[in-house]
């Protein structure tokens, strides 16, 4: 086999490409560089993987970058302390890039109340280069202020004053680091896996950020990273985001979002507009289907799951999160109809239809004979044969739902 390695997380024009070029032949004879930031390795005997080839090109970028440019510790001039508000128990972590944007918009009192009107209506996205195919229906980019950052952007040893001069605008900060060398998280000394995390704070006086993601039960919590950690994770995460966060590679995802709050609305829950989103939940529009691509909406996404989980499709979409999705929008849904606390004997029987859908999703995760937390760690992990025990309690929870909701 013949792999092209891109190295891409640093700007060549600052360092030597001839220096690493001559320094990673002294230890494998068989890379070949055929062009700047290219890394090409050569393997006749069949035996290394593509995942096998990235770990020997860009590990050897690392241990070269170790040993001509070492990282410099991160010591603050002033001794100050800003830590911005968020919101911990956010309403939905089906996607780690959703919760840590409910963590900071959860917190504001106008865009708290304008969320109300989200995450009452899925849909699928299907696409076959996609990587998750179930999402709730609305999109919250209109009540924030995003901006991406590159690698190339960010110089060697300037994260800490990038991220602490964001904060101190009262801006948050989204980033990208190799949880190899957080010791909060599960990965720790053992795995190279990069993942988003908001810095939402720092205190120079402890010498760290204050974190929210997932920790060390992989479960989403807040955390204090050290200076030290901060320097590591991020910078190695330019080496080694294939592992976790490939999708950064692709145009429009950056390893550092800048992130303002810009919600001007204004929103009042009431019963009409609550009972019209599930309404139009239970009789969707109809699928959109173009060149690229196909949306189902609402509840025909049930019909779109047992064609998979009934083997009448060869689609590929399935995990564990899609369970946990549909879940989280019957949660959300519940949540408001006891907010408004005006719809009498509705708060009962939806109660029922939030805990058959939890004891389908926990089915499903039973199905698969893997616990919760190493279901967190292994978020596409798929069952290949489901059987029919859980196709009938699936249909079950799909009628429950339509004749308790009655509309």
């Amino acid at each position: 086999m013949r792999y092209q390695i891109i190295l891409d997380g640093l700007s060549w024009e600052e360092f030597p490409w001839k220096s690493f070029c001559k320094y990673a032949r002294r230890r494998y004879r068989y890379l070949n560089f055929p062009a700047q930031g290219v890394v090409e390795i050569c393997d006749d005997s069949g035996r290394i993987s593509e995942y096998e080839a990235n770990i020997i090109a860009k590990g050897m970028l690392s241990e070269y970058m170790d040993d001509k440019f070492p990282l410099e510790q991160y010591f603050p001039i002033d001794h100050e302390k800003s830590v911005l508000p968020i919101e911990t128990d956010v309403i939905a972590d089906t996607y780690l890039f959703l919760s840590l944007k409910l963590a900071i918009l959860q917190a504001d009192a106008r865009s708290s109340s304008v969320i109300d009107r989200y995450f009452l209506d899925i849909r699928v996205n299907y696409h076959p280069d996609y990587w998750h195919f179930y999402d709730f229906e609305e999109d919250l980019a209109s009540l924030l202020d995003i901006k991406g950052i590159t690698y190339q952007d960010i110089p060697v040893n300037g994260i800490c004053n990038l991220v602490k001069e964001a904060i101190q605008r009262g801006t948050y900060i989204i980033m990208h680091l190799d949880e190899f060398y957080i010791s909060r998280k599960v990965s720790y000394n053992h795995q190279h896996l990069v993942k988003e995390n908001l810095i939402y704070g720092y205190d120079d006086e402890e010498r760290g950020f204050y974190a929210f993601g997932f920790g060390r039960r992989e479960q989403t919590e807040s955390y204090f990273i050290s200076y030290d950690e901060m320097v590591l994770s991020f910078e190695k995460g330019r080496f080694f985001y294939f592992s976790g966060a490939a999708y950064l590679s692709m145009a429009g995802f950056y390893p550092i979002t800048l992130i303002d709050i810009s919600c001007k609305d204004t929103f009042k829950l009431t019963e009409s507009y609550l009972l019209s989103k599930m309404k139009d939940f239970l009789h969707p529009k109809e699928r959109r289907i173009s060149k690229d691509d196909i949306q189902v909406y609402g509840s025909d996404a049930y019909a779109w799951i047992l064609e998979e989980l009934e083997g009448r499709t060869d689609r590929e979409t399935i995990d564990y999160r899609t369970f946990h999705l549909l879940y989280e929008h019957k949660k959300n849904v519940y949540r408001c109809i006891q907010k408004l606390g005006t719809m009498g004997g509705m708060e009962e029987d939806y109660r029922e239809v939030v805990r058959g859908f939890n004891r389908l999703r926990i089915l499903y995760m039973k199905e698969a004979g893997m616990s919760e937390r190493l279901m967190k760690t292994q978020k596409m992990y798929k069952i290949q044969d489901v059987n029919s025990k859980f196709v009938m309690q699936f249909k079950k929870e799909i009628e429950r739902e339509a004749r308790l909701c009655g509309l």
